[in-house]
């Protein structure tokens, strides 16, 4: 079972996150645009558009690994091609993280700060690594994250669809097993709730729809300052 909700949150008069759930093509898309003008809503829009056209016309012999790398490469180049003609449009971009679902395995790919978490015997794992500044000064020992998180701002990413003439991908995948449940969520939400918050919430009950709209409710409860995005995967 798949459910996505997405939300304006408590502060932003316009929501730049985009999501796309198609259950049959066992597909799930999240992206989480930037730019001034409205110009987000454009570009995280136009991703979600372009790679669900491409996966849906690229079932039959293709892996998902070279599917999901079209589709976001696409994506990318649309994205920049749009920007190139419309002031409104200059300097967008989007984070982006998308899934298939095949055989048994969970094929992810992503760019950006947009997450997917996996729920395995309740033990919650961040599966994919931020493109950001704060993760890179992590990551090189600078700073702890939890001094990271005061001293650097969260919103400045190192890599997104659109921003740059080239873009890396990446990609992995992993086996699915008996009662596994997986998150994809943009920064709204993961900014908004701990780990551990949402771990006991994708853990708490068989009603899927009622985790995701439970997880929106608790970010705006919060007045969260950024669009919220989620989509719940569970029944395995």
């Amino acid at each position: 079972m798949m459910v996505g909700h997405t939300d304006t949150g408590k502060t932003r008069t316009s929501n730049e996150d985009c999501i796309l759930c198609v259950p049959a093509l066992g597909v799930a898309l999240l992206a989480d645009g930037m730019g001034g003008h409205s110009a987000g809503e454009v570009a995280s829009r136009t991703a979600v558009d372009t790679v669900h056209a491409i996966l849906k016309q690229t079932i039959r012999g293709v892996s998902p690994h070279e599917r999901l790398e079209t589709a976001l490469q696409a994506a990318h180049s649309v994205i920049r091609e749009k920007a190139k003609h419309s002031i409104r449009c200059r300097g967008m971009g989007t984070t982006f993280i998308g899934i298939i679902i095949e055989n048994g395995y969970l094929h992810h790919a992503h760019v950006g700060d947009s997450r997917l978490y996996l729920l395995r015997e309740q033990q919650l794992t961040a599966v994919t690594h931020d493109h950001s500044l704060l993760q890179e000064f992590i990551d090189q020992g600078l700073y702890s994250r939890e001094e990271a998180e005061q001293k650097v701002s969260r919103n400045i990413l190192t890599r997104a669809l659109g921003l740059e003439p080239q873009v890396i991908i990446d990609y992995d995948y992993l086996k699915i097993n008996k009662g596994d449940r997986f998150l994809l969520c943009s920064d709204g939400l993961y900014d908004m709730l701990s780990e551990h918050e949402l771990g006991a919430l994708l853990g708490r009950s068989h009603d899927v729809e009622g985790i995701a709209l439970d997880m929106l409710e608790l970010a705006n409860a919060r007045r969260s300052k950024d669009n919220v995005s989620v989509i719940v995967i569970a029944g395995f």
